[in-house]
């Protein structure tokens, strides 16, 4: 599948350090075979749309609509630290009263409640181990500050009966998590012993499109606890992830030097 010109514009701002210029924007998006036009009218599409905004003249940043949910995502290197012991409760969302007939707002829902390592247990019920530093009241603000409804309900269940706690405990697929981790850590460390063989734009774009790959999945992994996954396994993948994101970062602020010069 081709990678969308919104998709590879927002997760280059959510990574720089600074706001980056259309020029810079089109050279990069030309790597991807990304047209200069489709280049310019999503910039100027996700600027109405609040998505981005234009600081200066020509240079883009993260706009208003985006900021909390980039914020969030941004998080992914110290999800270890937002962890704690897992006592056997659980955090549940009801939002059965939000209605499902606004397909949009649905979709949009149900990608936060995942961001959040939530999964459904019954329609309009999502739950998780309670295994979160700041337990029901951290997790209801982030969630509102992301987009959640204020209406949905979110609240701690200390004991489910023997059939809903057996069903919540085999919602993650645990044997598919772990071999992910296994999985992804050996096409990281496998790339990243060959990138100096690789010409600068091949080394970007590849950085680009493994990075985004896994950095999404640990945004979204559910961090479980230990006694429902191996959790050094996961550790292990994701200080793999750090160390392949800051040589990534690296290669990338050397060509956007380059594009920048260029332009």
């Amino acid at each position: 599948m081709a990678l969308k010109p919104k998709h590879l514009i927002l997760n280059l701002l959510l990574e720089a350090e600074r706001a980056i210029s259309s020029q810079v924007f089109i050279r990069i998006c030309q790597l991807f075979d990304i047209t200069e036009n489709s280049a310019r009218v999503t910039l100027a599409r996700l600027s109405s749309e609040g998505m981005v905004e234009a600081p200066e003249r020509g240079l883009y940043q993260l706009g208003p609509r985006s900021r909390n949910l980039a914020a969030d995502l941004a998080s992914w290197r110290e999800l270890e630290s937002k962890l704690c012991d897992w006592d056997g409760s659980w955090i549940g969302v009801y939002q059965a009263m939000l209605g499902r007939s606004d397909r949009t707002a649905l979709r949009r829902r149900e990608r936060l409640l995942q961001l959040a390592g939530f999964s459904a247990l019954e329609q309009g019920l999502a739950v998780r181990p309670n295994n979160l530093v700041g337990g029901v009241q951290a997790l209801r603000k982030r969630l509102q500050s992301i987009g959640l409804e204020e209406e949905a309900i979110i609240f701690r269940i200390d004991e489910l009966d023997g059939d809903s706690h057996k069903r919540a405990m085999s919602l993650w697929d645990r044997k598919d998590l772990e071999q992910h981790y296994r999985d992804a850590q050996k096409i990281m460390a496998d790339w990243m012993a060959r990138a100096e063989q690789l010409d600068p734009e091949t080394a970007a774009k590849e950085s680009f499109l493994i990075g985004d790959e896994y950095i999404r999945c640990i945004a979204y992994d559910p961090m479980l606890p230990e006694e429902m996954v191996d959790t050094q396994l996961r550790r292990e993948y994701l200080q793999t992830l750090i160390a392949f994101d800051q040589m990534g970062k690296s290669i990338w602020q050397q060509l956007y030097q380059e594009f920048a010069q260029v332009g």
